[in-house]
Protein backbone atom coordinates (compact mmCIF):
# COMPACT_ATOMS: atom_id res chain seq x y z
CA UNK A 1 0.00 0.00 0.00
CA UNK A 2 0.92 3.87 -0.26
CA UNK A 3 2.63 3.65 -4.02
CA UNK A 4 3.59 7.11 -5.39
CA UNK A 5 0.53 7.29 -7.27
CA UNK A 6 -0.99 8.69 -3.98
CA UNK A 7 1.51 11.16 -2.64
CA UNK A 8 0.44 14.18 -4.80
CA UNK A 9 -2.33 14.32 -1.97
CA UNK A 10 0.18 15.19 0.21
CA UNK A 11 0.75 19.01 -1.54
CA UNK A 12 -1.18 20.15 1.39
CA UNK A 13 0.90 19.18 3.98
CA UNK A 14 4.03 20.42 2.04
CA UNK A 15 5.14 24.81 2.74
CA UNK A 16 3.57 26.56 -0.46
CA UNK A 17 2.46 29.94 -1.31
CA UNK A 18 -0.29 30.54 -3.76
CA UNK A 19 0.95 34.01 -6.11
CA UNK A 20 -0.81 34.92 -9.19
CA UNK A 21 -2.62 31.78 -9.20
CA UNK A 22 0.09 29.12 -8.18
CA UNK A 23 1.55 27.10 -5.95
CA UNK A 24 4.88 26.28 -4.53
CA UNK A 25 5.44 23.33 -3.30
CA UNK A 26 8.89 23.00 -1.07
CA UNK A 27 10.39 20.24 0.31
CA UNK A 28 11.29 19.09 3.25
CA UNK A 29 8.39 19.22 4.64
CA UNK A 30 6.76 21.04 7.07
CA UNK A 31 7.86 20.82 11.22
CA UNK A 32 11.28 18.69 9.51
CA UNK A 33 13.74 18.42 12.35
CA UNK A 34 17.06 16.93 11.20
CA UNK A 35 20.51 16.50 12.85
CA UNK A 36 23.36 19.08 12.23
CA UNK A 37 25.47 17.30 9.96
CA UNK A 38 22.65 15.71 8.41
CA UNK A 39 22.49 15.29 4.32
CA UNK A 40 18.93 16.07 2.88
CA UNK A 41 17.69 17.64 -0.40
CA UNK A 42 16.18 20.07 -0.85
CA UNK A 43 12.97 20.70 -3.92
CA UNK A 44 11.13 23.11 -5.09
CA UNK A 45 8.28 23.13 -7.80
CA UNK A 46 5.72 24.90 -9.65
CA UNK A 47 3.29 22.41 -10.78
CA UNK A 48 2.32 22.42 -14.51
CA UNK A 49 5.35 25.87 -14.86
CA UNK A 50 8.15 24.37 -16.69
CA UNK A 51 9.05 27.69 -17.53
CA UNK A 52 10.25 29.19 -14.49
CA UNK A 53 13.49 30.14 -12.87
CA UNK A 54 14.55 29.56 -9.37
CA UNK A 55 16.00 31.42 -6.86
CA UNK A 56 16.11 29.37 -3.26
CA UNK A 57 17.87 30.50 -0.31
CA UNK A 58 18.81 28.15 2.82
CA UNK A 59 19.75 30.75 6.00
CA UNK A 60 22.72 33.02 4.56
CA UNK A 61 23.48 30.52 1.68
CA UNK A 62 22.12 30.34 -2.26
CA UNK A 63 21.73 27.03 -3.03
CA UNK A 64 22.56 26.30 -6.84
CA UNK A 65 20.42 23.48 -7.12
CA UNK A 66 21.39 20.70 -9.66
CA UNK A 67 19.95 18.26 -12.15
CA UNK A 68 16.41 18.08 -12.42
CA UNK A 69 13.08 18.19 -14.74
CA UNK A 70 11.98 21.22 -16.31
CA UNK A 71 11.00 23.87 -14.25
CA UNK A 72 12.00 22.01 -10.64
CA UNK A 73 14.42 22.90 -8.38
CA UNK A 74 16.30 20.27 -6.43
CA UNK A 75 19.71 20.37 -4.17
CA UNK A 76 21.04 17.00 -3.60
CA UNK A 77 22.90 16.26 -0.48
CA UNK A 78 22.55 19.93 1.84
CA UNK A 79 24.02 19.80 5.54
CA UNK A 80 23.51 22.56 8.15
CA UNK A 81 26.41 22.93 10.21
CA UNK A 82 24.93 25.37 13.18
CA UNK A 83 22.22 24.22 15.01
CA UNK A 84 18.91 26.14 15.22
CA UNK A 85 15.92 27.32 13.23
CA UNK A 86 17.29 27.81 9.39
CA UNK A 87 14.79 29.78 7.17
CA UNK A 88 14.09 27.99 3.96
CA UNK A 89 13.09 30.27 0.70
CA UNK A 90 12.17 29.50 -2.61
CA UNK A 91 10.82 32.03 -5.31
CA UNK A 92 9.99 31.25 -8.95
CA UNK A 93 10.53 33.69 -11.79
CA UNK A 94 8.95 33.92 -15.25
CA UNK A 95 10.85 34.55 -18.25
CA UNK A 96 10.63 38.60 -17.73
CA UNK A 97 12.30 38.26 -14.16
CA UNK A 98 9.01 38.77 -12.68
CA UNK A 99 8.20 36.71 -9.58
CA UNK A 100 5.58 34.16 -10.46
CA UNK A 101 5.41 32.41 -6.94
CA UNK A 102 7.28 31.91 -3.50
CA UNK A 103 7.20 29.82 -0.46
CA UNK A 104 9.21 29.48 2.34
CA UNK A 105 9.41 27.11 5.27
CA UNK A 106 11.90 26.62 8.12
CA UNK A 107 14.04 23.86 8.59
CA UNK A 108 15.51 22.67 12.32
CA UNK A 109 19.03 21.67 13.26
CA UNK A 110 19.94 19.91 16.25
CA UNK A 111 22.85 19.39 17.86
CA UNK A 112 24.57 16.13 18.87
CA UNK A 113 27.75 16.20 18.49
CA UNK A 114 29.64 15.96 21.97
CA UNK A 115 30.90 13.89 24.28
CA UNK A 116 28.81 11.23 24.14
CA UNK A 117 28.90 8.07 26.47
CA UNK A 118 27.72 5.04 24.13
CA UNK A 119 30.86 3.55 21.54
CA UNK A 120 27.92 0.70 20.23
CA UNK A 121 24.20 1.55 20.01
CA UNK A 122 21.18 -1.81 19.87
CA UNK A 123 18.20 -0.60 18.69
CA UNK A 124 15.84 -3.67 18.74
CA UNK A 125 12.31 -3.21 17.21
CA UNK A 126 9.02 -5.98 17.54
CA UNK A 127 7.30 -4.75 14.40
CA UNK A 128 3.87 -4.51 15.23
CA UNK A 129 4.14 -4.61 19.04
CA UNK A 130 1.81 -2.70 21.78
CA UNK A 131 1.36 -2.88 25.52
CA UNK A 132 -0.88 -5.68 24.61
CA UNK A 133 0.81 -8.27 22.61
CA UNK A 134 3.83 -7.54 25.64
CA UNK A 135 1.54 -8.35 28.07
CA UNK A 136 0.44 -11.52 26.78
CA UNK A 137 4.05 -12.94 26.34
CA UNK A 138 4.59 -12.49 29.81
CA UNK A 139 1.80 -13.92 31.21
CA UNK A 140 1.77 -17.08 28.78
CA UNK A 141 5.88 -17.50 29.91
CA UNK A 142 5.40 -16.01 33.69
CA UNK A 143 1.47 -16.37 34.69
CA UNK A 144 0.30 -15.00 37.89
CA UNK A 145 0.75 -15.46 41.47
CA UNK A 146 -1.50 -13.70 44.18
CA UNK A 147 -2.22 -11.01 41.27
CA UNK A 148 1.84 -10.33 40.50
CA UNK A 149 3.88 -11.78 37.36
CA UNK A 150 5.95 -14.55 38.66
CA UNK A 151 8.52 -13.59 36.48
CA UNK A 152 9.28 -10.37 33.85
CA UNK A 153 10.57 -10.45 30.10
CA UNK A 154 14.30 -9.29 29.65
CA UNK A 155 12.49 -5.96 28.49
CA UNK A 156 10.64 -5.64 31.28
CA UNK A 157 14.14 -4.90 33.42
CA UNK A 158 15.16 -2.12 31.02
CA UNK A 159 15.44 0.80 33.46
CA UNK A 160 13.96 3.25 31.34
CA UNK A 161 10.50 3.37 29.89
CA UNK A 162 8.61 5.43 27.90
CA UNK A 163 6.12 5.76 24.64
CA UNK A 164 6.26 6.82 21.85
CA UNK A 165 3.71 8.11 19.39
CA UNK A 166 3.90 7.09 15.74
CA UNK A 167 1.38 8.61 12.67
CA UNK A 168 2.87 9.71 9.55
CA UNK A 169 3.45 12.96 7.26
CA UNK A 170 0.13 11.52 5.31
CA UNK A 171 -1.83 9.67 8.29
CA UNK A 172 -3.09 8.89 11.80
CA UNK A 173 -2.14 5.50 11.06
CA UNK A 174 1.10 4.86 9.84
CA UNK A 175 2.38 1.40 7.92
CA UNK A 176 5.94 0.24 8.55
CA UNK A 177 7.61 2.33 6.03
CA UNK A 178 6.86 5.81 7.51
CA UNK A 179 7.24 4.20 10.80
CA UNK A 180 10.91 2.56 9.78
CA UNK A 181 11.79 6.25 8.45
CA UNK A 182 10.70 7.94 11.07
CA UNK A 183 13.06 6.34 13.70
CA UNK A 184 16.18 5.17 10.75
CA UNK A 185 16.03 9.64 9.68
CA UNK A 186 14.45 11.53 12.20
CA UNK A 187 11.74 12.85 10.21
CA UNK A 188 8.35 12.22 8.64
CA UNK A 189 7.03 10.76 5.46
CA UNK A 190 4.33 9.66 4.09
CA UNK A 191 3.41 5.80 4.25
CA UNK A 192 4.90 3.35 1.26
CA UNK A 193 7.76 5.47 1.81
CA UNK A 194 11.72 4.96 2.69
CA UNK A 195 14.35 7.51 2.49
CA UNK A 196 12.75 10.10 0.94
CA UNK A 197 9.66 12.57 1.12
CA UNK A 198 6.85 12.80 -1.27
CA UNK A 199 6.65 15.82 -4.19
CA UNK A 200 4.31 16.61 -6.65
CA UNK A 201 5.13 14.04 -9.63
CA UNK A 202 3.61 10.52 -8.86
CA UNK A 203 4.74 9.81 -12.56
CA UNK A 204 8.86 9.56 -11.46
CA UNK A 205 10.39 8.12 -8.75
CA UNK A 206 13.76 9.55 -9.41
CA UNK A 207 13.40 13.28 -7.95
CA UNK A 208 11.89 12.98 -4.72
CA UNK A 209 13.94 14.57 -1.94
CA UNK A 210 15.73 12.43 0.27
CA UNK A 211 17.02 12.51 3.60
CA UNK A 212 20.23 10.65 5.32
CA UNK A 213 19.72 7.41 7.33
CA UNK A 214 21.08 7.07 10.81
CA UNK A 215 24.03 4.33 9.35
CA UNK A 216 24.91 6.66 6.69
CA UNK A 217 24.98 9.81 9.03
CA UNK A 218 27.09 7.47 12.04
CA UNK A 219 29.78 5.91 9.36
CA UNK A 220 30.85 9.75 8.05
CA UNK A 221 31.01 11.17 11.41
CA UNK A 222 32.04 8.26 13.47
CA UNK A 223 33.05 5.78 11.83
CA UNK A 224 30.71 3.18 12.80
CA UNK A 225 29.58 0.06 11.49
CA UNK A 226 26.43 -0.87 10.95
CA UNK A 227 24.08 -4.65 11.05
CA UNK A 228 20.65 -5.15 10.06
CA UNK A 229 19.08 -8.62 11.35
CA UNK A 230 15.42 -9.67 10.60
CA UNK A 231 13.32 -12.64 10.38
CA UNK A 232 11.35 -10.98 7.74
CA UNK A 233 12.46 -10.37 3.96
CA UNK A 234 15.22 -7.99 4.03
CA UNK A 235 13.57 -5.68 1.34
CA UNK A 236 10.76 -5.35 3.73
CA UNK A 237 9.84 -2.12 5.15
CA UNK A 238 11.73 -2.00 8.39
CA UNK A 239 15.14 -3.65 7.61
CA UNK A 240 14.99 -1.46 4.24
CA UNK A 241 14.27 1.98 6.18
CA UNK A 242 17.96 2.06 7.58
CA UNK A 243 19.75 1.81 4.08
CA UNK A 244 17.19 2.45 1.15
CA UNK A 245 15.42 5.80 -0.53
CA UNK A 246 12.47 4.53 -2.66
CA UNK A 247 9.19 5.98 -3.42
CA UNK A 248 7.40 2.93 -3.14
CA UNK A 249 8.53 0.44 -0.44
CA UNK A 250 6.99 -2.75 -2.55
CA UNK A 251 10.43 -1.39 -4.82
CA UNK A 252 12.38 -4.31 -3.87
CA UNK A 253 15.12 -4.04 -6.71
CA UNK A 254 15.82 -0.76 -5.37
CA UNK A 255 16.17 -1.80 -1.71
CA UNK A 256 18.46 -3.96 -2.52
CA UNK A 257 20.65 -1.32 -4.55
CA UNK A 258 20.27 0.10 -1.02
CA UNK A 259 22.25 -2.43 0.52
CA UNK A 260 24.64 -3.02 -2.41
CA UNK A 261 25.74 0.74 -2.00
CA UNK A 262 25.79 0.47 1.96
CA UNK A 263 28.41 -2.42 1.64
CA UNK A 264 30.36 -0.80 -1.26
CA UNK A 265 30.68 2.13 1.32
CA UNK A 266 31.89 -0.38 3.73
CA UNK A 267 29.77 0.77 6.60
CA UNK A 268 27.52 -2.25 6.45
CA UNK A 269 28.55 -5.34 7.65
CA UNK A 270 26.38 -7.53 8.87
CA UNK A 271 22.74 -8.36 6.85
CA UNK A 272 21.19 -11.29 8.17
CA UNK A 273 17.73 -12.46 7.21
CA UNK A 274 15.13 -13.74 4.68
CA UNK A 275 14.62 -12.53 1.40
CA UNK A 276 17.62 -14.85 -0.68
CA UNK A 277 15.29 -14.61 -3.81
CA UNK A 278 16.05 -10.98 -3.75
CA UNK A 279 19.62 -10.66 -2.75
CA UNK A 280 21.24 -14.25 -4.59
CA UNK A 281 20.26 -13.50 -7.96
CA UNK A 282 21.52 -16.67 -9.81
CA UNK A 283 22.20 -18.09 -6.29
CA UNK A 284 25.49 -15.91 -6.01
CA UNK A 285 25.28 -12.72 -3.63
CA UNK A 286 25.91 -9.11 -5.21
CA UNK A 287 29.54 -8.01 -6.47
CA UNK A 288 29.69 -5.70 -3.44
CA UNK A 289 29.42 -8.33 -1.02
CA UNK A 290 31.75 -10.65 -2.50
CA UNK A 291 34.21 -7.80 -2.87
CA UNK A 292 34.07 -6.93 0.96
CA UNK A 293 34.61 -10.47 1.66
CA UNK A 294 31.54 -11.37 2.88
CA UNK A 295 30.67 -14.98 4.25
CA UNK A 296 27.52 -16.01 3.28
CA UNK A 297 25.69 -18.60 5.32
CA UNK A 298 22.16 -19.99 4.37
CA UNK A 299 21.18 -22.28 7.46
CA UNK A 300 21.46 -21.93 11.68
CA UNK A 301 24.66 -24.33 11.54
CA UNK A 302 26.56 -22.12 9.05
CA UNK A 303 26.10 -19.38 11.00
CA UNK A 304 27.12 -21.06 14.12
CA UNK A 305 29.94 -21.75 12.61
CA UNK A 306 30.91 -18.65 11.05
CA UNK A 307 30.29 -16.86 14.70
CA UNK A 308 32.36 -19.42 16.77
CA UNK A 309 35.54 -18.52 13.14
CA UNK A 310 35.52 -15.36 14.06
CA UNK A 311 33.66 -14.00 11.06
CA UNK A 312 33.46 -10.04 10.50
CA UNK A 313 31.57 -9.59 7.85
CA UNK A 314 28.37 -11.82 7.42
CA UNK A 315 25.72 -12.36 4.77
CA UNK A 316 23.02 -14.44 6.23
CA UNK A 317 20.13 -15.51 3.90
CA UNK A 318 17.86 -18.28 5.58
CA UNK A 319 14.72 -18.52 3.54
CA UNK A 320 13.29 -17.30 -0.08
CA UNK A 321 10.90 -14.70 1.53
CA UNK A 322 9.77 -14.00 5.10
CA UNK A 323 11.27 -16.32 7.57
CA UNK A 324 9.32 -18.84 9.37
CA UNK A 325 7.37 -18.12 12.60
CA UNK A 326 9.48 -19.29 16.05
CA UNK A 327 5.93 -21.62 16.49
CA UNK A 328 6.89 -23.45 13.47
CA UNK A 329 10.41 -23.52 13.52
CA UNK A 330 9.82 -25.32 16.73
CA UNK A 331 7.13 -27.10 15.23
CA UNK A 332 4.69 -26.74 17.59
CA UNK A 333 1.98 -26.80 14.78
CA UNK A 334 2.42 -28.87 11.02
CA UNK A 335 6.08 -29.52 10.77
CA UNK A 336 5.12 -29.80 7.04
CA UNK A 337 5.43 -25.75 7.27
CA UNK A 338 9.28 -25.66 7.30
CA UNK A 339 10.19 -28.10 5.44
CA UNK A 340 11.65 -26.15 2.57
CA UNK A 341 13.78 -24.30 5.17
CA UNK A 342 14.21 -26.67 7.93
CA UNK A 343 17.38 -25.12 9.53
CA UNK A 344 16.48 -21.19 10.26
CA UNK A 345 18.01 -19.59 12.84
CA UNK A 346 16.59 -18.38 15.78
CA UNK A 347 16.34 -14.38 16.47
CA UNK A 348 18.35 -14.53 19.12
CA UNK A 349 21.16 -16.64 17.37
CA UNK A 350 21.18 -14.14 14.59
CA UNK A 351 21.88 -11.43 17.10
CA UNK A 352 24.55 -13.25 19.27
CA UNK A 353 26.43 -13.78 15.83
CA UNK A 354 25.93 -10.24 14.81
CA UNK A 355 27.50 -8.90 17.62
CA UNK A 356 30.56 -11.57 17.88
CA UNK A 357 31.17 -9.81 14.54
CA UNK A 358 30.33 -6.22 15.24
CA UNK A 359 31.75 -6.23 18.35
CA UNK A 360 35.33 -6.52 16.76
CA UNK A 361 35.24 -3.05 14.91
CA UNK A 362 36.97 -0.50 16.76
CA UNK A 363 34.80 2.62 16.32
CA UNK A 364 31.59 1.30 17.47
CA UNK A 365 28.41 0.02 15.52
CA UNK A 366 24.80 0.23 14.95
CA UNK A 367 23.08 -3.21 14.96
CA UNK A 368 18.94 -3.22 14.50
CA UNK A 369 16.96 -6.05 15.24
CA UNK A 370 13.79 -6.37 14.08
CA UNK A 371 10.95 -9.20 15.03
CA UNK A 372 8.95 -8.21 12.23
CA UNK A 373 6.94 -11.49 12.57
CA UNK A 374 4.64 -9.79 15.70
CA UNK A 375 3.33 -7.85 12.84
CA UNK A 376 2.40 -10.97 10.42
CA UNK A 377 0.96 -12.66 13.08
CA UNK A 378 -1.21 -9.84 14.55
CA UNK A 379 -2.14 -9.32 10.89
CA UNK A 380 -3.21 -12.88 11.17
CA UNK A 381 -5.10 -12.78 14.24
CA UNK A 382 -3.07 -15.68 15.37
CA UNK A 383 -2.80 -15.08 18.92
CA UNK A 384 0.19 -18.58 19.44
CA UNK A 385 2.31 -17.21 16.69
CA UNK A 386 2.21 -13.69 18.05
CA UNK A 387 3.44 -14.83 21.48
CA UNK A 388 5.79 -17.05 20.34
CA UNK A 389 7.16 -14.40 18.33
CA UNK A 390 7.44 -11.74 20.93
CA UNK A 391 9.00 -14.08 23.15
CA UNK A 392 11.53 -14.82 20.36
CA UNK A 393 11.87 -10.80 20.28
CA UNK A 394 12.19 -11.01 23.82
CA UNK A 395 15.38 -13.50 23.43
CA UNK A 396 17.18 -11.50 21.32
CA UNK A 397 16.76 -8.60 23.46
CA UNK A 398 18.74 -10.97 26.59
CA UNK A 399 21.26 -11.50 24.25
CA UNK A 400 21.97 -7.44 23.77
CA UNK A 401 21.29 -7.04 27.28
CA UNK A 402 24.26 -9.46 28.09
CA UNK A 403 26.27 -7.68 25.54
CA UNK A 404 25.80 -4.31 26.83
CA UNK A 405 25.47 -5.56 30.65
CA UNK A 406 29.36 -6.53 30.33
CA UNK A 407 30.37 -3.61 28.03
CA UNK A 408 29.09 -1.46 30.71
CA UNK A 409 30.36 -2.94 33.68
CA UNK A 410 34.01 -4.04 33.04
CA UNK A 411 35.55 -0.67 33.95
CA UNK A 412 36.63 -0.07 30.60
CA UNK A 413 36.51 4.15 29.57
CA UNK A 414 34.44 4.50 25.97
CA UNK A 415 33.39 1.36 24.98
CA UNK A 416 30.10 1.20 26.86
CA UNK A 417 26.27 0.26 24.94
CA UNK A 418 23.25 1.54 24.40
CA UNK A 419 20.20 -0.77 24.46
CA UNK A 420 16.39 0.67 23.04
CA UNK A 421 13.59 -2.03 22.57
CA UNK A 422 10.44 -0.33 21.21
CA UNK A 423 8.19 -0.84 18.05
CA UNK A 424 7.16 0.89 15.32
CA UNK A 425 3.40 0.43 15.58
CA UNK A 426 0.59 -0.99 17.07
CA UNK A 427 -1.22 -4.23 14.76
CA UNK A 428 -4.28 -5.74 15.29
CA UNK A 429 -5.96 -3.29 17.97
CA UNK A 430 -4.66 -6.26 20.82
CA UNK A 431 -6.46 -6.54 24.07
CA UNK A 432 -6.56 -9.03 26.87
CA UNK A 433 -10.32 -9.59 27.72
CA UNK A 434 -9.88 -12.62 30.06
CA UNK A 435 -9.24 -16.59 29.20
CA UNK A 436 -10.85 -19.25 27.82
CA UNK A 437 -10.77 -22.90 29.62
CA UNK A 438 -9.28 -25.92 27.73
CA UNK A 439 -12.31 -27.74 25.63
CA UNK A 440 -14.72 -24.82 25.70
CA UNK A 441 -15.23 -23.62 22.25
CA UNK A 442 -18.04 -22.14 19.46
CA UNK A 443 -19.35 -19.78 21.73
CA UNK A 444 -18.47 -16.57 23.09
CA UNK A 445 -19.75 -17.34 26.25
CA UNK A 446 -16.08 -19.48 26.73
CA UNK A 447 -14.82 -16.23 27.36
CA UNK A 448 -14.23 -15.51 30.81
CA UNK A 449 -14.21 -12.05 32.39
CA UNK A 450 -13.24 -10.74 35.77
CA UNK A 451 -13.09 -13.34 38.49
CA UNK A 452 -14.87 -15.87 36.57
CA UNK A 453 -11.70 -16.19 34.68
CA UNK A 454 -9.21 -16.20 37.48
CA UNK A 455 -5.78 -16.85 36.06
CA UNK A 456 -4.21 -18.07 32.80
CA UNK A 457 -1.97 -21.02 32.87
CA UNK A 458 1.57 -20.37 32.23
CA UNK A 459 5.21 -22.36 32.88
CA UNK A 460 8.46 -22.63 31.40
CA UNK A 461 9.94 -26.07 33.27
CA UNK A 462 12.95 -26.09 31.21
CA UNK A 463 14.11 -22.60 31.03
CA UNK A 464 13.97 -22.27 26.91
CA UNK A 465 11.93 -18.89 27.17
CA UNK A 466 8.65 -20.42 25.80
CA UNK A 467 5.89 -21.93 27.69
CA UNK A 468 5.83 -25.86 28.24
CA UNK A 469 2.68 -26.02 26.29
CA UNK A 470 0.64 -24.43 23.78
CA UNK A 471 -3.01 -25.31 24.96
CA UNK A 472 -2.87 -24.89 28.89
CA UNK A 473 -5.87 -25.40 31.30
CA UNK A 474 -6.20 -21.80 31.02
CA UNK A 475 -5.46 -19.70 28.23
CA UNK A 476 -5.12 -15.81 28.32
CA UNK A 477 -6.87 -14.53 25.44
CA UNK A 478 -5.37 -11.87 22.92
CA UNK A 479 -8.03 -10.32 20.98
CA UNK A 480 -7.22 -8.27 17.58
CA UNK A 481 -10.06 -6.13 17.78
CA UNK A 482 -9.36 -4.29 14.51
CA UNK A 483 -9.81 -6.54 12.11
CA UNK A 484 -12.66 -8.51 9.69
CA UNK A 485 -15.72 -10.49 10.55
CA UNK A 486 -14.02 -14.14 11.73
CA UNK A 487 -14.33 -17.38 13.28
CA UNK A 488 -12.45 -17.97 16.21
CA UNK A 489 -12.13 -20.99 18.80
CA UNK A 490 -8.94 -20.23 20.46
CA UNK A 491 -7.42 -23.25 19.57
CA UNK A 492 -3.28 -23.06 17.76
CA UNK A 493 -3.90 -22.98 14.08
CA UNK A 494 -1.77 -25.82 12.80
CA UNK A 495 -0.22 -23.43 10.04
CA UNK A 496 -0.64 -19.72 9.66
CA UNK A 497 -4.32 -19.07 8.29
CA UNK A 498 -5.52 -15.29 6.58
CA UNK A 499 -8.44 -14.81 9.32
CA UNK A 500 -10.93 -13.91 6.00
CA UNK A 501 -10.93 -13.96 2.04
CA UNK A 502 -12.27 -11.39 -0.28
CA UNK A 503 -14.78 -12.73 -2.59
CA UNK A 504 -14.49 -11.71 -6.20
CA UNK A 505 -17.11 -10.85 -8.50
CA UNK A 506 -20.10 -9.01 -8.18
CA UNK A 507 -20.07 -8.21 -4.52
CA UNK A 508 -16.66 -8.31 -3.84
CA UNK A 509 -17.42 -8.99 -0.36
CA UNK A 510 -14.69 -9.93 2.57
CA UNK A 511 -16.06 -13.16 4.64
CA UNK A 512 -14.57 -15.10 7.38
CA UNK A 513 -12.57 -17.70 5.82
CA UNK A 514 -14.42 -21.09 6.52
CA UNK A 515 -10.27 -22.74 7.05
CA UNK A 516 -10.09 -20.77 9.84
CA UNK A 517 -12.12 -22.55 12.99
CA UNK A 518 -15.28 -22.69 10.48
CA UNK A 519 -16.55 -25.72 12.27
CA UNK A 520 -15.57 -25.14 15.58
CA UNK A 521 -15.51 -21.59 15.83
CA UNK A 522 -17.96 -18.50 17.45
CA UNK A 523 -18.45 -16.03 14.85
CA UNK A 524 -16.48 -12.72 15.91
CA UNK A 525 -18.12 -9.18 13.97
CA UNK A 526 -15.31 -7.29 13.06
CA UNK A 527 -14.65 -3.60 12.25
CA UNK A 528 -12.52 -3.22 9.16
CA UNK A 529 -14.39 -2.77 5.89
CA UNK A 530 -16.42 -5.63 4.20
CA UNK A 531 -16.04 -4.47 0.44
CA UNK A 532 -12.82 -5.50 -1.56
CA UNK A 533 -11.31 -2.27 -3.18
CA UNK A 534 -11.31 -2.40 -7.14
CA UNK A 535 -7.58 -1.73 -6.24
CA UNK A 536 -4.88 -2.61 -3.33
CA UNK A 537 -5.25 -4.81 -0.80
CA UNK A 538 -8.29 -6.43 0.32
CA UNK A 539 -9.52 -5.91 3.89
CA UNK A 540 -8.61 -9.40 5.39
CA UNK A 541 -6.55 -8.93 7.69
CA UNK A 542 -6.26 -6.83 11.09
CA UNK A 543 -4.95 -3.38 10.28
CA UNK A 544 -2.39 -1.11 12.49
CA UNK A 545 -4.12 1.29 14.68
CA UNK A 546 -2.53 4.79 15.89
CA UNK A 547 -2.16 3.14 19.56
CA UNK A 548 1.25 4.81 21.12
CA UNK A 549 3.68 1.52 21.33
CA UNK A 550 6.03 0.74 24.33
CA UNK A 551 9.78 1.78 24.42
CA UNK A 552 12.31 0.93 26.99
CA UNK A 553 16.16 1.52 27.34
CA UNK A 554 19.45 0.72 28.84
CA UNK A 555 22.61 2.06 28.58
CA UNK A 556 24.51 5.98 28.02
CA UNK A 557 21.79 8.24 27.19
CA UNK A 558 18.77 6.28 27.67
CA UNK A 559 17.56 8.53 30.26
CA UNK A 560 16.20 11.03 26.58
CA UNK A 561 13.74 8.67 25.75
CA UNK A 562 11.63 8.31 29.29
CA UNK A 563 7.96 9.78 29.16
CA UNK A 564 5.72 9.82 25.63
CA UNK A 565 7.53 11.36 22.69
CA UNK A 566 7.56 10.88 19.18
CA UNK A 567 9.20 8.42 17.33
CA UNK A 568 11.17 10.80 15.56
CA UNK A 569 13.31 11.37 18.46
CA UNK A 570 14.65 8.22 19.37
CA UNK A 571 16.88 9.03 15.97
CA UNK A 572 18.08 12.23 17.98
CA UNK A 573 18.84 10.20 21.15
CA UNK A 574 21.08 7.47 19.27
CA UNK A 575 22.79 10.33 18.22
CA UNK A 576 23.35 12.49 20.83
CA UNK A 577 24.14 9.06 23.21
CA UNK A 578 27.10 8.79 21.01
CA UNK A 579 28.24 12.13 20.49
CA UNK A 580 31.01 12.57 17.63
CA UNK A 581 33.80 11.32 19.73
CA UNK A 582 37.61 10.76 18.73
CA UNK A 583 37.07 8.39 15.37
CA UNK A 584 35.15 12.04 13.87
CA UNK A 585 35.95 11.76 10.06
CA UNK A 586 33.70 14.36 8.26
CA UNK A 587 32.90 14.08 4.60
Amino acid sequence: MGTKATFILLAALLPAFAGAGETVVLSPPVGTVVAVGQRFDVRAALPGREDVRWEVRLGERSLPGGEAPAGVFLQRGVMLAHAGRHLLRAVARGGGGEVVAAAETTVEARPWRGAGGAKNVILLIADGMGHAHRTAARLALHGLEGGKPRGWLAMDTLPVEGVLTTSSLSGLVTDSAAAGHALATGTKTANGMLGLWPDDTPERDDDNPRVEQLPGLLWRERRMVTGIVSNADLTDATPAAFVAAVADRGAAAEVVRGFRHAAAEGYLQVLLGGGARHLLPGGEPPAEFSAAGYRLVRTAAQLEAARREGATHLLGLFHSGHMNTEFDRQRRGDPEVVKDFPDQPSLEAMTRAALAALARHPHGFFLMVEGALVDKQAHNGDQERVVWEVLAFDRAVAAALEFARATNTDGIAGNDTLVVVTADHETGGAVLPGVVLAGCRGSRDCLLTYDAGGFPSAGDADGDGFPDVVEGERKVVLHFAAGPDRYEDWLAQPRPVPLALGRAGRDRLVIPNPERDGGTGAWLGGITPVTVPPQGYAPTQTVHTAVDVPLSAYGPGAEALGGVRDNTEVFFALLRAVGAGSATVRR
